[in-house]
């Protein structure tokens, strides 16, 4: 009687768990577990917490499952539970256990990849992705995580073999063909990169990213067939992310049909979802400015000695986001010794690792900032030369200056208007970006940098090379000529026809560094100015003058 009792209840719980009523599965299953030690109903316990996503629930019941069935699958799935947690030692620990278990894993492979990408053990994660596809031929997640670890360390050559790999198994695989689009663009193919787009969305007309990657490349007129189609997509069914590239994607293509209105319309739209998810604190930024100087003004007269002799210099090109960086490193790096690395995170990745507020010994920590980075920065090219211009490294001036006294730093300024309504209308994928997402933040953001620029010219004068961006587009070849001899490079004719180089690019000036010198780009935010009240407003407040 007692067993049919326990039997029957068991059959509810799993009848529960097949339907896929997860409450009464944990009301009823946790219920069951205190009086039965069952494996079937402490499974459907673990998966149902593993579908709810509630990843502390799911890891009880996985570890308990995983001392019943030390199976591969189980260690598996316990190491994902761990990698949700971001416990991606222990993650990585139950993915090695599983492929102990059954060596052609292709999955834990994948996700070994993927912990110890997140770990920062690059070369481990490249290795297992492989591995994943080696037992796995059609292991899209391997290809693209591969891709991605290629992506991001710049090896654009054998991204492209990742892309042109899934594509011999799926020729119609929307992912790579605008994934090997975009790589195009970067690669200065424009019109291949065009032809992808194209395709991806001539098989799927819901592409949101096919459709941002089109119109990123194409000035729109009037009738153009594929604005139609994103037109029509209806965007309550689309995530927030995709919502934001279209509406994004919408305000660009009736800028280009000089519909003003609606394009900001379009564009406030996009920044309000942005926005509604962003950790973006003016406050936290502010306080970050104020302990970066009040850092360097403790420690202004700290100069480490350094033993070692650089064979690379660095020239970090720097200032606020769209000032013309990408335009000033494309010439640059038309130089012979002269490598454009384009914008490194490495700078910042040191600077958050260790903590300003943490700081102790500012001595030990130039020593580190200067070992760090040169380590990897040795790695990209044996030119003298390479130009990092990551342009929020205007933050780190002061510290760049003490960790490389041999490096050649070049801030570039630009009109204020110009620069804070280039920012306002960019959606920057990075969330260190996110004070563009409204007028005064990005008004209030130039302020703090233009503040933060002062203090640094003040105290480091000649250390710091200063461009005026619409100075050195009006008259080009004298101040290219002057700014080389300030480097102290020799000059080249190269550096004068800049359009030619073929170097990689990356940032939203894709396009326009591959073209000709545009002289009067500053004044393109006159354009809008009865919109951009709140922008100027804030700038009038602070006597910044545009």
């Amino acid at each position: 009687m007692v067993n049919e009792s326990i039997l029957n209840n068991k059959k509810i719980i799993l009848d529960n768990f097949n339907k896929g009523k997860f409450e009464k599965v944990i009301k009823l299953g946790k219920k069951f577990l205190k009086k039965n030690n069952d494996f079937q109903v402490l499974y459907a316990l673990g998966v149902t917490n593993l579908t709810l996503k509630d990843y502390l629930e799911a890891e009880k019941f996985f570890r308990s499952i995983i001392s019943f069935k030390p199976t591969a699958e189980n260690y598996y799935i316990y190491g994902n539970i761990q990698k949700q947690l971001k416990n991606y030692n222990e993650a990585s620990e139950y993915f090695l256990k599983a492929i102990n278990l059954k060596s052609d894993y292709s999955e834990a492979y994948n996700n070994l990849g993927n912990t110890k990408f997140r770990l920062g053990f690059i070369d481990e994660a490249v290795k297992n992705y492989k591995k994943a596809i080696k037992f796995n031929k059609k292991n899209f997640p391997a290809y693209f995580n591969l891709a991605h670890v290629y992506s991001e360390e710049k090896n654009f050559d054998d991204l492209k073999k990742v892309l042109q790999n899934v594509l011999k198994f799926d020729e119609n695989n929307t992912t790579a063909l605008n994934d090997l689009g975009y790589l195009n663009l970067i690669l200065g193919n424009v019109d291949e990169g065009r032809k992808l787009f194209e395709k991806v969305i001539n098989i799927d007309d819901t592409h949101i990213r096919a459709f941002k990657n089109y119109f990123l490349i194409t000035k729109v007129e009037k009738g153009n067939k594929f604005l139609k189609k994103l037109e029509k997509i209806d965007l309550s069914t689309v995530n927030d992310e995709d919502k934001i590239y279209a509406y994004t994607s919408l305000s660009k293509c009736n800028f280009d049909l000089n519909q003003s209105d609606l394009a900001l319309k379009y564009l406030e739209e996009s920044h309000k979802i942005k926005k509604i998810k962003s950790n973006f604190s003016f406050q936290a930024e502010k306080k970050l400015f104020e302990k970066i100087k009040n850092i360097f003004e403790q420690n202004l007269n700290e100069q480490p000695k350094y033993s070692d002799k650089l064979n690379i210099t660095p020239i970090f090109i720097l200032g606020m986001p769209r000032s013309g960086t990408t335009l000033l490193e494309q010439v640059l790096s038309s130089h012979s010794n002269i490598h454009g690395a384009g914008e490194l995170n490495y700078l910042p990745k040191i600077m958050d690792k260790f903590k300003l507020d943490k700081l102790q010994d500012f001595v030990d920590f130039m020593k580190t900032i200067r070992l760090e980075y040169y380590e990897k920065l040795s790695q990209l090219s044996n030119k003298k030369f390479i130009i990092d211009k990551l342009p929020m490294n205007f933050r780190w001036i002061g510290f760049i200056v003490k960790a490389f006294p041999e490096a050649k730093i070049i801030h570039i300024q630009r009109n204020p208007m110009a620069i804070c309504w280039s920012n306002y209308r960019i959606n920057f994928p990075d969330p260190g970006m996110d004070f563009s997402l409204s007028q005064k933040d990005t008004a209030k953001y130039y302020i703090l940098y233009d503040d933060l620029i002062k203090f640094w010219s003040k105290k480091l004068k000649e250390k710091i090379i200063h461009i005026r961006y619409e100075s050195f587009v009006n008259d080009f070849e004298n101040e290219t000529f002057s700014l080389v001899k300030k480097l102290g490079i020799r000059w080249e004719e190269n550096v004068k026809h800049y359009s030619k180089n073929v170097r990689p690019v990356q940032t939203a000036s894709l396009l326009q560094v591959r073209g000709t010198i545009k002289k009067n780009t500053s004044d393109e935010w006159k354009k809008y100015q009865d919109h951009l009240k709140i922008m100027q407003e804030t700038l009038d407040s602070a006597k910044i003058k545009y």
